[in-house]
């Protein structure tokens, strides 16, 4: 049986060996939800608001990486949803492991939401079916 919880709107499914980190910050909680799987990654939604351009957020999202772990390669990644408006997969190394970092932002109405999915390459490709359909639940 899957685990769920209720954020911006809608009821998400994840898988039940994941745990949902609670934010210390009652007040951003319901803007800022975080999954942690088992083998060290996670994926991260946020609400945005529309003040900043897709540009600016993956640049921003560029920078941090960029400071954290100085180069880091981008790749647009096409998409066929109308609700994605982008998806940018970041990589970088830590330590000896590739890490990819894909940054996904989606548009509902006037709602506006910033994803980002982070791990190891070997376990992003192997959980990438779970982060499609979690996707799926949030661009409606």
């Amino acid at each position: 049986m899957p685990a769920q919880f209720e954020a911006f709107g809608r009821t998400v499914l994840y898988p039940e060996n994941w745990t949902r980190a609670e934010s210390g910050d009652e007040e951003t909680a319901a803007e800022d939800v975080t999954l942690e799987m088992p083998s060290g990654g996670f994926l991260t939604i946020q609400r945005a608001g529309q003040h900043l351009s897709d540009d600016e957020v993956v640049r921003q999202v560029r920078t941090a990486i960029a400071d954290d772990y100085n180069e880091v390669d981008a790749v647009e990644v096409d998409t066929e949803d109308e609700h994605i408006t982008r998806i940018v997969d970041f990589q970088f190394y830590y330590l000896d492991l590739l890490i990819v970092s894909r940054l996904i932002l989606i548009r509902n109405d006037s709602d506006r939401l910033v994803v980002q999915v982070q791990s190891e390459d070997r376990d992003f490709e192997r959980n990438e079916p779970v982060y499609r359909a979690i996707l799926k639940q949030l661009a409606g």
